[in-house]
């Protein structure tokens, strides 16, 4: 086993824990997983010395970023200032003024961590990227880790415990080819111990970011430039406790930093690929304690909306958001992604807060004075007050919000709070909400659906569906006999339409009763449940029919809980036995966790074991 590559360039001063090439095994091992410490000792560590304490824009003596463990990273609210030094994200850089480092960091020449990186790139980094054009993680993040290490050993560390999942196999990229490069291939493969490597890279990566935390403490936290149209900063913004002062005209002078210093979007990148790490294979209430360890990292979502708060002109004046960078957006909408899954598994609500419009506006959403998600399917010069319409990766995660909305309500219940379950402490502990309020609520939740889907584009829209196979020339019990095969273009808009026939399923079946003032008759209520039957069943076939099309990788992940909502809403046994073999195919193929959805599945079922 390579030891753990080091950092490029050298120092002088000690780590304070020893490197994980230095401890046994066993030390990764030692416990169950869900009790492993990681992301939860960050989260300790983040949360048990600091307080927000929101700074004053008329304070001069207050520094916005002496009051925050974290408001460094998720709400930059100065420009750089002359001469302010950054703590270096590498522990090894801190206090050595003899350190050397070049504009140009040579690139990984180490193989274990060439093999981990592009695998990373071309493999893991792409399921995260799956709603981002951009490809943020898969395209940006393996340059960055070049000369940032926390990026480095997260991305090494979540690659190679993709592979431990699936026992190495790792599938040759760009199709067919008679010789691969020897990048792709890992040394001494026979003798991998991927777990350990995982756990490895992992640990390292861990120290760093506690590291981070420690140096935003002792040393005065970074400094994260600002991004606005007009490319300028309030003079509230500029007040600095370090002496700084403005350039000439008020402008933002862009000073480049070393490639050492500590980057406030990285290092919400690699929480991000960390808590993607631990759910890879934990995805149940102890991955959710490592996502709420990762929340360290994003505490001032609901405060601060993630994304950074420009300072007002004028005492009194309203903070108003600023367009985020593109890391940072694409890093919260993977976490965004994350907080409904984790809402969704454990029924509960979401982290996140869905009626802060500021939020999700400023994250990219494009919404109408309603809150209504506005169409992409017009033309722009019906709009010409409106900027360009949003794109694919942008509408796809118009739905993430409305979904977390949805679980949000069903989570809530009727309680008079909108906190479940009820606090009995509550003076109205034990009074629900009037039917009515909750079926209002309820419809507004399926128009702003319904408005969503509307104003979809043709990319959208399957490019080829074969109907079942009729003809007698599969067995009956077929995956083909039963359901179509569904193909789209763009596998963003297939994981999107599974996961709208989930939402629209999840909100179908949780449709509350009219109101019994105005006695229905019995054939109505009949009628009505035989309607949801009905359409709930064309919902789940169309998530099975797009599984059955075999989609990349990215979607298959994607679809394991909209396969869920499926199983849960198929009868005949031949229709669960292919939700079955779907989700089971996807953790032999990928590594990725389902085998407690299939559990679930057969729970609900009652399987004993699954008929022949």
């Amino acid at each position: 086993m390579e030891p753990t590559p080091e950092p490029d360039q050298a120092g002088s001063v000690p780590v304070v824990s020893p490197p994980a090439e230095d401890r046994p095994p066993e030390m990764f091992f030692s416990m169950p997983f869900d009790q492993a410490p990681g992301l939860e000792a960050l989260s300790a560590a983040a949360t048990s010395t600091f307080q927000y304490i929101r700074p004053s824009p008329g304070d001069p003596q207050t520094s916005p970023h002496q009051s925050n463990k974290l408001n460094f990273i998720l709400n930059p609210t100065r420009p750089e200032i002359v001469g302010y030094a950054s703590p270096a994200i590498d522990p090894v850089l801190i206090g050595s003024p003899h350190v050397q480092v070049h504009d140009d960091p040579p690139p990984v020449d180490e193989h274990e961590v060439a093999f981990l990186l592009r695998h990373f790139g071309e493999t893991a980094g792409q399921w995260m990227d799956l709603f981002d054009l951009g490809c943020y993680f898969a395209h940006h993040v393996p340059v960055q880790a070049i000369s940032n290490p926390l990026l480095r050993y997260s991305a090494c560390a979540y690659a190679a415990k993709q592979l431990g999942r699936v026992r190495g196999r790792k599938a040759v990229v760009g199709g067919n080819a008679s010789k691969q490069a020897d990048m792709e291939l890992y040394p001494r493969l026979e003798s991998a111990n991927w777990p350990y490597i995982g756990a490895k890279y992992y640990d390292r990566a861990i120290s760093l970011l506690m590291e981070e935390l420690s140096n935003s403490r002792n040393h005065g936290a970074p400094m994260t430039p600002m991004t606005t149209s007009e490319e300028a900063f309030s003079p509230s913004s500029a007040q600095s406790s370090h002496g700084g002062q403005l350039t000439p005209g008020h402008k933002r002078r862009r000073l480049p930093r070393p490639p050492s210093s500590s980057h406030a979007d990285e290092t919400l990148a690699a929480g991000a690929i960390l808590c993607v790490y631990e759910f890879l294979d934990n995805a149940n209430t102890a991955w959710s304690r490592h996502l709420s360890g990762t929340k360290s990292l994003f505490d001032l979502a609901e405060k601060e909306g993630m994304m950074p708060v420009q300072s007002p002109t004028s005492p009194g004046a309203i903070s108003e958001r600023i367009r985020p960078s593109r890391a940072r957006r694409a890093t919260f909408w993977n976490f965004a992604r994350q907080d409904f899954l984790a809402a969704f598994i454990n029924e509960c609500q979401t982290r996140l807060n869905t009626s802060d419009v500021s939020i999700w506006r400023a994250a990219g959403l494009q919404l109408d004075d309603q809150g209504f998600v506005l169409p992409s399917n017009t033309e722009d010069s019906h709009f010409p007050e409106r900027q360009a319409v949003m794109r694919e990766d942008m509408i796809s995660n118009a739905l993430i919000w409305l979904m977390s909305k949805i679980i949000n309500y069903i989570a809530s219940g009727d309680s008079v709070d909108h906190v479940f379950p009820q606090d009995p402490a509550s003076p109205s502990g034990f009074i629900g909400i009037n039917q009515m309020v909750i079926l209002e609520r309820w419809k507004e939740l399926e128009k702003e659906l319904e408005i969503w889907h509307h104003g979809l584009p043709e990319t959208f829209k399957p490019c080829a569906r074969l109907p079942p196979v009729t003809d007698g020339s599969l067995p009956a019990n077929s995956a083909r006999t039963i359901f179509s095969e569904i193909w789209y273009s763009m596998p963003m808009c297939a994981s999107t339409m599974q996961s709208y026939h989930m939402a629209r399923t999840i909100l179908l079946v949780n449709r509350p009763h009219e109101s019994t003032a105005r006695r229905s008759t019995l054939s109505d209520r009949i009628r009505s449940y035989r309607e949801i039957e009905r359409e709930v069943r064309y919902h789940v076939h169309e998530i099975c029919g797009i599984a059955l099309a075999r989609p990349e990788g990215s979607v298959r992940i994607h679809q394991v809980q909209p396969l869920f909502v499926a199983g849960q809403c198929l009868t005949e046994n031949p229709e669960r036995q292919v939700v079955l073999d779907l989700l089971r195919g996807i953790e032999d193929d990928l590594g990725w966790a389902t085998d407690y959805r299939v559990k679930k599945l057969l729970s609900e079922w009652g399987w004993n074991q699954e008929p022949s």
